[in-house]
C-alpha cells in the first residue's frame, strides 16, 4: 500500500471513529500514528476523500464523509434549520455578497451547510472561524436567501 493510500485510509478511519473538529486536530492524530503530513497535503486529502463538516449534537461541527453513513444513535446527524440558525449571530449584505457572523468555530460548518442547500442564487461560500462570506449571482434576491435559510 502506497503512503498516500495508507494515510487516506487512516484519515477515513479516524473520521469514522472519532469526532475530529479541524485539520490541526487531525494532523495531531496522524502524527501520533507516526504519519507526518503538511497542511497542504492534508487539505488535498480531505478534498479527495469528499470530507465535509456536519453537525453532531454532542460534538458540534465535526468532519464527516460524504459517502459514509453515521450510526443511528450517535455521530453526525442532518442539520436542521434551527441548528443552522443557532450558529449564526448576524448577516450583512453588500452588493452580491453577504458577511455572516457566527459563533466561534461555526463558520466553516455553516458555510458547508449553506452549500448543501444548493440555493440557486449562491455561487459559493468561504468560511473562517467566526465569519463566512457568501457570494451571490448578480441581482440575487437577498430576501429569498434569508427565507431559504
Amino acid at each position: 500500500m502506497k503512503g498516500q493510500e495508507l494515510r487516506r485510509n487512516l484519515i477515513v478511519n479516524l473520521i469514522k471513529s472519532e469526532g475530529i473538529h479541524n485539520q490541526c486536530e487531525l494532523k495531531q492524530k496522524l502524527q501520533a500514528a507516526g504519519i507526518e503530513v503538511t497542511q497542504a497535503t492534508l487539505s488535498r486529502d480531505l478534498k479527495a476523500l469528499g470530507v465535509g463538516r456536519g453537525f453532531d449534537t454532542k460534538e458540534g461541527y465535526i468532519y464527516t464523509l460524504s459517502s459514509g453513513s453515521a450510526p443511528v444513535d450517535s455521530g453526525p446527524v442532518p442539520v436542521t434549520q434551527e441548528d443552522l440558525l443557532k450558529g449564526i449571530k448576524g448577516i450583512q449584505f453588500s452588493g452580491n455578497m453577504a458577511v455572516i457572523k457566527t459563533k466561534l468555530g461555526h463558520a466553516t460548518g455553516v458555510a458547508f451547510e449553506i452549500d448543501q442547500l444548493k440555493i440557486p442564487d449562491v455561487l459559493g461560500t468561504i468560511g473562517g472561524d467566526d465569519t463566512l462570506l457568501v457570494i451571490f449571482k448578480e441581482d440575487a434576491d437577498h430576501g429569498s436567501f434569508l427565507r431559504l435559510l
